[in-house]
């Protein structure tokens, strides 16, 4: 039993980074969204978009990298071993049809609950979206967890309560209709970089650093950054992510040390002269988009980053 409450403790510090200031479609089922959500949220986007296709038509870094790297995708899934990969394959398929499930210590064994929690993690790795309003929850019997179960939420709900699986359909289809028009909005003919950068400024037009806590869970994901606007830099780095594999960029997440010796996490992406870091968070902290004192935080190389960040971990699919 103390091994399962050690898990559940580990899964929420990998997920719980610091604050810190300074894809693939996973095959779900298509679903309409609203007209009056629909417009609701583009007229909220559509601004940003705007800014951000003004700052690119404005100043164009055309012979910046003309080459572009789609993203190989590496599942963790991979690196499971035979009975945790049969446990996630059943385990994503209710997973993508938002069908609730659980598994209690009586009929399974603690063992089982265990290799939940490592599927669990390997999941939200691989298909990062799903953080939006997926979580395993623990269901207590006094201080002993008893089973694991699927909790499903909406994506701006603080406190994680069970939603209603029609209205989480449709505003998982709504997320996804803002990524689609963000990247299909970007102006054609931009160089690599420019992409990257015209993603970069839609990000850091769309969310600010969430001080207070006040986006709840949602400030550590790409919902959080691209359509409430409430974002640790964990949002924004996925959010960037999110966009960039959504527009088939080349990009994965770092993670690390930076500032004060807190806990960070930022973004690597690939040019044709290499890979470079780019961290957003500290990027819209110091200046507005574009503007010198946020590009001193965008396109840096390894030994420019290494001043004032410590790299942990390359992330996703490390290269």
């Amino acid at each position: 039993m103390k091994r399962t409450v050690a898990l559940i403790t580990a899964v929420i510090l990998v997920f719980c980074l610091s604050a810190c200031n300074g894809g693939n479609s996973i095959g779900t089922p298509a679903v309409s969204v609203p007209e009056p959500a629909a417009n609701g949220i583009f007229a909220r986007i559509d601004p940003i978009i705007d800014e951000a296709v003004l700052i690119m038509d404005t100043v164009r870094q055309d012979d910046l990298s003309p080459v572009t790297f789609n993203f190989e995708k590496r599942l963790e899934y991979d690196t499971l071993n035979e009975e945790e990969k049969a446990l996630y394959d059943e385990m994503i398929l209710k997973v993508r049809a938002f069908e609730p499930f659980s598994y209690s210590a009586d009929e399974y064994g603690y063992d089982v609950l265990d290799r939940v929690l490592i599927v669990f993690g390997a999941i939200i790795t691989d298909w990062p979206e799903l953080e939006n309003y997926f979580i395993i929850n623990d269901v207590l019997e006094g201080n002993m967890t008893a089973a694991l179960e699927s909790r499903y939420f909406m994506p701006w709900d603080a406190m994680q309560e069970p939603a209603s699986i029609d209205a989480l359909r449709e505003e998982t289809a709504l997320f996804d209709a803002v990524c689609r028009r963000i990247v299909e909005r970007m102006p054609e003919g931009l160089s690599a970089y420019d992409q990257y950068r015209y993603l970069a400024a839609v990000i850091s037009l769309a969310t600010d650093y969430d001080y207070a806590f006040a986006g709840g869970w949602q400030n550590r994901t790409a919902y959080g950054s691209i359509v409430s606007g409430y974002s640790i830099c964990q949002g924004y780095s996925i959010g960037f992510m999110t966009l960039c594999r959504k527009a088939g960029l080349w990009c994965v997440t770092v993670s690390g040390m930076a500032g004060e010796n807190e806990g960070h996490m930022w973004n690597m992406v690939k040019l044709d002269t290499g890979d470079y870091h780019v961290d957003i968070t500290w990027s819209d902290g110091r200046g507005m988009p574009d503007s010198a004192e946020w590009l001193s935080c965008f396109m840096l190389t390894e030994d420019e980053i290494l001043v004032d960040h410590m790299i942990d971990d390359m992330g996703e699919n490390e290269p």
